[in-house]
């Protein structure tokens, strides 16, 4: 809900990275998606955050393929999302993830 500048709630898109294509006939593997990560900051509000990333949308990088050279691909890079300490974490049929978020930690 919206109060004037004051913003309650706020409904994000998430989605980790897809993990890279393999290389099977030579046993590669494609590397890791990244991973999106909700991280606690002291001075962040959801206003802020609102203003910051106007199309609320977090993806997180592709892991790279597999291939000759490098028959491990590389980690998809991480993506991390600032919020204000103490908020709930919903996922999108309102079961808690994380609530009162102290500053820092990794969700």
């Amino acid at each position: 809900m919206r109060y004037g500048n004051f913003v309650d709630n706020l409904r994000l898109f998430t989605r980790g990275g897809s993990g890279g294509m393999g290389y099977p006939r030579l046993g590669g593997e494609g590397g890791k998606g990244g991973d999106v990560w909700v991280v606690a900051h002291k001075k962040m509000t959801l206003k802020q955050l609102k203003d910051k990333y106007p199309q609320k949308r977090f993806v997180a990088g592709e892991g790279a393929n597999s291939r000759l050279s490098a028959l491990k691909g590389s980690k998809g890079k991480d993506c991390e999302i600032p919020v204000p300490v103490g908020i709930s974490v919903t996922d999108e049929n309102g079961k808690i993830i994380d609530s009162q978020m102290p500053e820092n930690p990794l969700c």
